[in-house]
C-alpha cells in the first residue's frame, strides 16, 4: 500500500518519504515487484548473516528473487556495527559492480548501514525488515557510530519496506520486546522536544504524535501477543514503528522519538564499545531508561521551589567532562559546549517562569514509570535494570552524564538546571522501580 494509506493523519506535501509500505503475512514474493519499482535492474542485497538466513527460511522457493550463488551480495559480518567502515565497504561495493540501489535485510544495524551508503552512493534503497526491533525504517535519519560518537545523520528514507509478519514472528523475541521499548518512549521524547522549544524557541509541533498516537496505543493494547508469537500483535508493532519513523521525517530530526531516554542508551553503547562489551539491544536500553525519565518527570513536576545552582564556567565544566567520560571526551566536548551557551539565557527563564512550566508540565498528562514497566513485562520486554544487567551505580553514573553527549536539551539538562540532579538521582531510580 501506498504510506499514505497507513497513517490517518493528511502528511505535508514536498516531504521525501517512504512510497510504498507492505505490512502482513507471506510477503517474500512482492519483493522483484518493490525492486522493479523502486531501485532498478540491478539491486545490490545487503544483509548480515543472521538476517539473510531469516530470509532464507521465509522464502523457500525463492520468491524473493535473491541471489543464488552469492553475487549481487554483500554480507556483513556477525554482529556489524553501522559505523564509518562498514559504510565505505558498502558504498565501495555499489560502485564496484554498478548496481543500481540497495536491497536492506535485516533491522536496525542493517537498516542504518544501507539507508547511509544508499545516500552517499546517490542510489536508492529499499527495506526487506527481518524484526520489528526498532524505529528507524522509514525515518530520514540513521543512527551511526563516528569516531566513537554515536550520532544522527541525515539520510534519505528507502523507497518501499516490507515488513512479513511471518518472518518478525520467527525472529528472536526479544527484538520485538526491543522494539516495543524504542516505542514506549514517545511520550516521554515529545515532552523533551516541548521543553526543549519552550526554554530555547528550538521548534515544536504536534503533527508528529498525531501522526503516531493511535498506532502506539493499538501496539500496546496488544504488547501481550508479543511473545506469544501472534502475528496481529507484530503487525501493529510494525506499523506504529513505522509512523514513529514517519512522524521524524516530518519534523525534521528525531526528537519526537528520541530525548533523555535515547542518550541514556547511547551512552552505555558507547561505552561498552570502549570496553570491549557486548552491546545490549537499544530498544531494550530504552525502555528500560524511558521508565527513568518518567519517574524524572514527575518528581520535578512536583518541585514547587527549586534551588537553583551557581553558574558554572566552561572551563571547569570541560575538564569535569574530560575526566567522566575519558577517551570519548573530545568527542562529546563540541556537543556539550553547543549546550552550554545556552545555560545563562535557560536558567533566567526558569527563574521567571518555573511555576507556570510546572503547570504545562502536568498537562501533558505523561505516563508513569509502573504505567510504562507493567507494558513493558506484558511484552516480554526489559522492565528492570537488573534484566539488562545493568548495577544500580551503573545507572547513577549514567544518569549523571548523559547530557552531556548530544546538543539536545532533554529532561536530564533540566533537573541539573533546577537544582535537582546530582541529588535527587538515586530518588529517581527507586521511584521508577527499576
Amino acid at each position: 500500500m501506498k504510506l499514505v494509506d497507513l497513517c490517518s493523519e493528511t502528511l505535508p506535501d514536498g516531504l521525501d518519504l517512504s512510497e510504498e509500505v507492505l505490512i502482513g503475512a507471506d510477503l517474500c514474493g512482492e519483493i522483484p515487484r518493490l525492486a522493479a519499482a523502486h531501485v532498478g535492474r540491478k539491486p545490490l542485497w545487503l544483509a548480515d548473516p543472521r538476517t539473510w538466513d531469516a530470509l532464507g527460511r521465509a522464502d523457500t522457493l525463492r520468491a524473493s528473487g535473491r541471489p543464488e550463488n552469492g553475487h549481487g551480495l554483500h554480507l556483513l559480518p556477525d554482529d556489524p556495527h553501522a559505523n564509518t567502515e562498514q559504510i565505505g565497504l558498502t558504498c565501495a561495493a555499489v560502485e564496484a559492480g554498478g548496481f543500481s540501489g540497495i536491497i536492506a535485510v535485516g533491522a536496525g544495524t542493517v537498516n542504518d548501514i544501507a539507508k547511509m551508503a544508499a545516500t552517499l552512493s546517490g542510489v536508492p534503497y529499499m527495506a526487506f525488515g527481518t524484526a520489528a526491533s526498532m524505529n528507524g525504517y522509514a525515518s530520514g535519519i540513521a543512527a551511526i557510530l563516528v569516531d566513537g560518537l554515536k550520532t544522527t545523520i541525515a539520510a534519505r528514507p528507502p523507497r518501499a519496506i516490507i515488513l512479513d509478519s511471518e518472518v518478525l514472528c520467527q525472529a528472536p523475541p526479544a527484538l520485538a520486546a526491543a522494539g516495543l521499548g524504542d516505542l514506549l518512549s514517545k511520550p516521554v521524547s515529545t515532552a523533551d522536544w516541548w521543553l526543549g522549544n519552550r526554554l530555547e524557541g528550538s521548534g515544536f509541533e504536534t503533527l508528529p504524535g498525531r501522526i503516531v498516537d493511535e498506532a502506539v496505543t493499538h501496539a500496546t493494547e496488544h504488547a501481550a501477543g508479543l511473545p506469544a508469537g501472534d502475528g496481529g500483535a507484530h503487525e501493529a508493532l510494525a506499523r506504529a514503528l513505522v509512523l514513529s519513523g514517519v512522524s521524524m521525517v516530518v519534523a525534521g530530526s528525531s526528537s519526537p522519538a528520541s530525548g533523555g531516554e535515547h542518550l541514556l542508551s547511547h551512552l552505555w553503547d558507547m561505552e561498552a564499545l570502549v570496553c570491549g562489551r557486548e552491546l545490549r539491544l537499544h530498544g531494550a536500553q530504552v525502555g528500560v531508561a524511558t521508565c527513568l525519565c518518567a519517574a524524572l518527570y514527575q518528581h520535578l513536576v512536583d518541585l514547587e521551589d527549586p534551588e537553583f545552582p551557581k553558574a558554572p564556567n566552561w572551563p571547569r565544566t570541560s575538564e569535569r567532562i574530560r575526566i567522566a567520560h575519558g577517551e570519548l571526551a573530545e568527542a562529546i566536548l563540541p556537543q556539550a559546549e553547543k549546550k552550554f551557551a545556552g545555560f545563562a539565557a535557560r536558567t533566567a527563564l526558569l527563574r521567571a517562569e518555573w511555576p507556570q512550566m510546572r503547570e504545562e508540565l502536568a498537562g501533558l498528562a505523561l505516563p508513569s514509570a509502573a504505567e510504562i514497566r507493567a507494558v513493558l513485562q506484558a511484552g516480554g520486554a526489559p522492565a528492570s535494570l537488573g534484566e539488562l544487567g545493568i548495577e544500580r551505580d551503573e545507572a547513577f553514573d549514567a544518569l549523571a552524564r548523559a547530557r552531556d553527549i548530544r546538543d539536545r536539551y532533554t529532561v536530564l539538562d533540566l533537573a541539573f538546571e533546577l537544582g535537582f540532579f546530582p541529588g535527587g538521582i538515586r530518588q529517581v531510580i527507586l521511584t521508577a522501580g527499576v
